[in-house]
């Protein structure tokens, strides 16, 4: 059976956010990105960016669990992502990135994705490259000189919240209505009142708008939560901050789930 994003969407409508870039879509070849292999369970290359080399690899060898594997200058990140019991098992061999190399990463999935959607079409959209995609952005937005370590996250089916606690699971929250972020930095707990989208996208689970990709993301409380973190105590260009490292991490359900669980906004 194909794991292709819309069969597994029956329960929720995929929303896509076609973005504008400057490059030219004609310019998207398999070439460009690198690509070696690409079938319904795996998709694989490597590319040279800015000198920086880097190479991807996804695949299925059950359904609905891809394995993922980022490799840029020698450092390896890897995950297992099981979307039928909303699990993620990641392991990072304690890398730490800097803020160029995740800049390579959010580069890599940009050209992914511009070669994917050059028809502006997800008719063959694959859950493979989703997974990529979704990954490579959620490991670029870590916290400076955050270290990806060996961690399991396993997200909660049913979540009881108020919005107004910390680590909800999966938590939908919906566009231009108010919502109460909260954090921690050296000041202790803070509590504030956010309006979602009212800010470069604040409360989506991926680069602020105009965004990255052109790919679905989800709207949610945790991202929430580590977007006001990051954009408090990174200030408005920087986001990779070292403050926000526990809400980084209860963010990394909402990047990959969210979606599935139909938080469109």
């Amino acid at each position: 059976m194909k794991n292709e994003l819309k069969l597994v969407l029956l329960f929720v409508s995929l929303s896509l956010f076609f973005t504008s870039c400057d490059k030219s879509d004609d310019n998207q070849t398999p070439e460009s990105i690198g690509l070696e292999i690409q079938d319904e369970n795996v998709f694989t290359g490597k590319k040279d960016i800015d000198g920086h080399i880097i190479s991807y690899k996804v695949e299925s060898k059950e359904e609905l669990t891809f394995n993922v594997e980022v490799t840029i200058d020698k450092n390896t990140l890897s995950a297992s992502v099981a979307y039928g019991d909303e699990t993620i098992d990641f392991d990072g061999n304690d890398v730490v990135l800097t803020h160029k190399q995740k800049e390579i990463l959010l580069m890599l999935g940009e050209e992914i994705s511009l070669f994917l959607f050059k028809d502006k079409s997800a008719d063959n959209f694959t859950m493979a490259e989703y997974t990529l995609l979704r990954l490579l952005e959620y490991w670029a937005k870590s916290p400076s000189n955050y270290k990806y370590s060996k961690v399991k996250v396993k997200s909660p089916k049913n979540v009881m919240t108020d919005l107004k606690s910390r680590n909800e699971g999966v938590t939908c929250i919906r566009k231009n209505t108010v919502v109460t972020a909260n954090y921690d930095d050296d000041r202790g707990d803070v509590n504030e009142n956010i309006l979602v989208n009212g800010d470069r996208c604040i409360g989506r689970c991926g680069s602020g708008c105009p965004g990255t990709f052109t790919i679905a993301s989800a709207w949610t409380k945790d991202c929430l939560d580590h977007d006001r973190c990051g954009r408090v105590n990174g200030g408005s260009t920087n986001p990779f901050d070292r403050e926000c490292g526990d809400e980084y991490f209860e963010a990394a359900d909402d990047y990959l789930f969210g979606v599935i669980r139909g938080c469109r906004g």
